[in-house]
């Protein structure tokens, strides 16, 4: 019995051990990829959707350097973008004041109905057209919502696929302000 036992912990940590020297192997040979942090984030220069509410014209994202910026793909058609919708408005509100924003990338097929939903759902930041070559750039948007976190630097930081939460929004968001 006391020599079953002893086996049975030696098969876990060699188990453990073999975990620990998977996860490695594949951090070592996709990171370079993966790390976004590495890679400076495409530049792209819109006009906004929503210039009245927003205060913008036209977004160009080289002229944000120094700031934050939190970008998030989205559709009119897809419930958990709408979901997202009043968290980004209630996050823009109170953290735009610290260097924070956010710029909605809208990939519906056609932007006709988008005006009249920004104006609906009072949309403060700003909401531009996802061109082919700014889907192109970040990675062939396929899935939505997408979050992409970019830091002062212009660095790509962090990405997030599918609704993101609240916590998730202000937690990244809290570590890009403290970074240099």
């Amino acid at each position: 019995m006391i020599k079953t036992l002893k086996s049975y912990k030696i098969n876990i940590f060699r188990l453990a051990f073999l975990f620990l020297v998977l996860i490695f192997t594949i951090n070592f040979y996709y990171a370079p990829d993966a790390a976004a942090g590495i890679r400076k984030a495409p530049n792209f220069n819109s006009r906004v959707l929503n210039p009245v509410t927003s205060g913008f014209k036209n977004f160009q994202l080289k002229n944000f350097n120094g700031h934050v910026v939190v970008i998030n793909f989205w559709a009119t058609w897809c419930p958990p973008c709408r979901h997202e919708i009043p968290m980004f408005k209630n996050f823009y509100k109170s953290e735009r004041s610290k260097g924070v924003i956010v710029v909605g990338i809208n990939v519906n097929n056609s932007i006709g109905g988008v005006r009249s939903f920004l104006k609906q759902y009072n949309i403060m930041y700003p909401v531009v057209y996802a061109s082919s070559e700014i889907i192109s750039d970040y990675g062939g948007i396929s899935d939505i919502p997408q979050t992409f976190f970019i830091s002062k630097n212009g660095r790509l930081m962090f990405h997030w696929v599918g609704e993101i939460s609240k916590g998730a929004l202000y937690g990244i968001t809290d570590k890009l302000l403290k970074m240099n």
